[in-house]
């Protein structure tokens, strides 16, 4: 895996190589703009401001952390689509293009597998390959995976809002096994990490790739995903902290 080391600190440099977890940058997109997410609440996300520095073009904001971090994944979560709105598809697919050597994680509020062939239709005639589909199930209606078809490159997000959002049978019972992210909205903003919630819910579902996503602020936060069983963290709240300095 390549390294996650960071420009700014030879110390950080040389602490983050011993890591070996990823970091997968997160952009919320509401109406355009990148905005600052906090813990689930969407109606109240601001477009992204760090001190004076105004963060919330996200091409802008991939360029400025690239300068601060090796990216190979960005996860975007086009929350108007989420929410039923106008989805910011045309904005997606620039980014897709401006950045090719990146690949994009992208939740676009898919329920059925009709809206997945859609979105991949739009990408083949631009000719954009550089994505993965995630279906959460804060959305989707067909908990079968097998009906979003094996050859799509899909990861299952696990939008968990409170204790009973936390099942996991339709996975446990899937012979497809897709990567998995523990979607944590409640922690969304550098709220802290439940990781006892984390060990539990990996402990039950074996053969699975895990991803976490809610409440990272601290660089010793990864090591203890690491630990836990997590292959790459996404974040937004641990990146913003050094993009102003």
């Amino acid at each position: 895996m390549q390294d996650i080391a960071v420009k700014y600190s030879n110390k950080m440099i040389s602490s983050l190589k011993t890591i070996n977890i990823e970091i997968i940058l997160a952009i919320d997109l509401k109406k355009g703009r990148v905005v600052r997410a906090f813990a689930g609440f969407r109606l109240n996300y601001k477009p992204l401001k760090i001190g004076n520095l105004d963060l919330s073009d996200p091409i802008t904001l991939i360029q400025k952390t690239l300068k601060k971090f090796k990216l190979n994944k960005v996860y975007i979560a086009d929350l108007d689509a989420i929410n039923n709105l106008d989805a910011n598809d045309l904005l997606i697919f620039k980014i897709l293009k401006k950045f090719p050597e990146i690949d994009f994680l992208i939740d676009s509020g898919f329920d059925y597998p009709i809206s997945v062939n859609n979105f991949k239709k739009k990408l083949k005639k631009k000719k954009i390959s550089n994505f993965y589909i995630v279906l959460g199930t804060e959305k989707i209606k067909k908990y079968n995976l097998r009906v979003f078809g094996y050859k799509n490159r899909i990861y299952v997000s696990l939008d968990i809002f409170n204790n009973n959002d936390k099942s996991t049978a339709f996975l446990k019972n899937s012979k497809f096994k897709p990567d998995v992210i523990l979607m944590f909205l409640r922690n969304v903003g550098g709220r802290g990490i439940r990781f006892n919630e984390v060990k539990s819910i990996i402990k039950g579902l074996p053969n699975f790739n895990f991803h976490y996503a809610g409440g990272v602020r601290y660089f010793r936060d990864l090591r203890l995903l690491k630990n836990a069983g997590v292959e790459s963290a996404i974040v937004s709240t641990l990146v913003h902290k050094h993009l102003g300095s």
